[in-house]
């Protein structure tokens, strides 16, 4: 088989051999992962020296940490080397589910060129996403089933002749110009493209990067992060410049037209864009948004130093973790007589295997974020349901110390009226200054409750959005008066909180329900609730019950 006809992931599984820390390493899928790492140890050889690591490691793992065991042993401070300094060349199972300290620790590592890290993710699990930190820096995602084509002999030979000459100007404008057109503005994309052309040219055996090249690097690091649909040939067509004189153009259709290099780069482009990808992107639903991976099984981690114990288990690291003194000495006494003959001491003996640490399960803070629709003529009776019901929840909420947010829309505008807060006092002092009356700004206020909302999810918060609302927004995002307008606006804002599987709920407080709340309901995944007589503790019950669930 030649160069020229092997899949994109034999390609990348040369590519890394070749020049493996300057690229950083690639996102490999689950159900390919076995035959690209036997493609990747035929190509680097039996020295590679890579690890297979899980997910569930700790930052010490990565750092190093004291060694308790050989400290009490030796009676002097006894450290562990790190993952990042004995194996330069990590594979991850279940990349997704690293927390936030290992995504930082390996993402500084990729940074400094320390390491090559392949991240294993379940392409089968759609919320299976990467931490955007690691996404942003391995170039490479490895879809389809790679073969075992280089050899040592090649990735030598490649090596030998790699220089790093700098990249023809024409070459970096029609790169750069391919980026943008398919929505990538990082300069950290286009210098792992540049990186990885100069690595193409090397394992075809050329000393210079020509065109085919700068092609293939464009396929294997841009199409998969396009994050909308690249131009038609039309569009091109409408954007060029006037026609030419009718003279100029009979002349020119004499000569064979041969395609333009940013032509070439970005049909590559195109032609890599999963189907499904790039149909989504054409429609504008656009790439599954980051974030996603801060799922509730990430915030109920066990074994943290805050939160409520549940019992103690065996100590695979010391480092950030509470130490269970009796639970240790307990599985340590009944070895004592024999570890004591054999030390031939009359202290107690503790081994590795004896240290037990505390299982702790760290609560879930719930914040209730009120989105109430403060126009027209209904507008005081729901602003009085609203605050009555914020009032009700916080009184309620004391213990489990979860926290309310108020976001009030009307007219051509939307604020936060009350910040996340557990205050019932400074509720009470914010809501008496809430007004209502005007049209209404459905989108805009959408917008603004999903953004408050991601506040909270990125603080480690769980996010309940309670709509009160009949549905009917009539002012664009712009201020303009038009219902047809402003009923898309708000049905496309509400998908957002149906991307990012955001808690919510619609509760119809109007005396007569309109199917637009319910239509409404169904783009955001929301549950509805027609509540045309409800009170303040009517709402209140719900919402406790939801903060209930998620705070357990």
């Amino acid at each position: 088989m030649t160069a020229d006809n092997l899949s994109d992931a034999t390609w990348v599984a040369g590519l890394l051999a070749v020049s493996g820390k300057n690229l950083g390493g690639a996102l490999v899928s689950e159900n390919v992962a076995d035959e690209f790492m036997a493609a990747y140890r035929a190509a680097v050889g039996p020295e590679g020296g890579l690890r297979v690591v899980s997910s569930s490691m700790t930052a010490e793992a990565l750092t190093g940490s004291m060694d308790l065991a050989t400290t009490l042993a030796l009676g002097r401070p006894m450290y562990s080397e790190g993952l990042l300094t004995t194996n330069p060349i990590l594979w991850v199972r279940r990349a997704e589910r690293l927390d936030a300290a290992c995504s930082s620790l390996l993402s500084h590592a990729l940074d400094h060129r320390q390491i090559l890290l392949m991240a294993v993710i379940d392409e089968n699990d759609s919320d299976a996403v990467p931490p955007a930190k690691l996404e942003d820096r391995l170039p490479f995602r490895v879809f389809d089933q790679a073969e075992v084509h280089w050899t040592r002999d090649d990735i030598k030979n490649a090596q030998d002749i790699m220089v790093q000459q700098p990249l023809a100007q024409n070459f970096l404008e029609d790169l750069c110009n391919a980026a943008f057109a398919v929505g990538i503005s990082s300069p950290r994309t286009l210098v792992q493209a540049i990186a990885t052309a100069r690595a193409v040219a090397a394992l075809r055996g050329q000393e210079k990067i020509d065109q085919s090249a700068i092609a293939l690097a464009a396929r294997l690091v841009l199409a998969h992060r396009a994050t909308h649909a690249p131009p038609d040939d039309e569009e091109q067509t409408d954007q060029s410049s006037p026609p030419p004189d009718p003279e100029e153009t009979e002349t020119q259709n004499d000569t064979p037209q041969t395609p333009s290099d940013a032509e070439v780069i970005l049909d590559a482009v195109k032609a890599a864009i999963p189907a499904n990808l790039l149909n989504a992107l054409a429609d504008g639903i656009g790439k599954r948004a980051a974030g996603r991976n801060l799922k509730s099984a990430d915030q109920r981690k066990l074994g943290g130093k805050r939160g409520r114990r549940i019992g103690n288990k065996r100590a695979s690291s010391l480092a950030g973790q509470r130490l269970d003194i009796l639970a240790t000495l307990r599985c340590a006494a009944p070895w004592q007589p024999l570890r004591r003959k054999m030390a031939d001491t009359d202290r107690m003996v503790i081994t590795r295997d004896d240290f037990r640490v505390a299982r702790i399960k760290q609560r879930n803070e719930g914040t209730a974020i009120f989105a109430v629709d403060a126009s027209g003529s209904t507008a005081f009776q729901r602003l009085a349901e609203a605050k009555g019901a914020v009032e009700t929840i916080l009184a309620d909420c004391y213990v489990r110390r979860d926290r309310v947010a108020l976001v009030s829309f009307r007219s051509k505008k939307a604020e936060v009226f009350l910040p996340p807060t557990r205050s019932l006092e400074r509720a009470k002092r914010a809501l008496a200054s809430l007004a209502g009356g005007g049209g209404t700004p459905l989108a805009t206020g959408l917008d603004e409750t999903y953004a408050l909302a991601m506040l909270v999810r990125r603080a480690g918060g769980n996010p309940i959005i309670i709509l009160l609302t009949d549905g009917r927004g009539n002012v664009t995002r712009s201020g303009e008066g038009n219902r047809a307008k402003a009923t898309e606006e708000a049905l496309s804002a509400a998908r957002q909180f149906a991307a990012e599987g955001l808690q919510s709920m619609i509760i119809d407080v109007s005396a007569e329900q309109h199917k637009s709340a319910k239509i409404l309901a169904e783009n955001m995944k929301a549950k509805y609730l027609a509540m045309p007589r409800a009170t303040a503790s009517d709402i209140a019950l719900p919402v406790s019950m939801a903060l209930k669930s998620v705070s357990a």
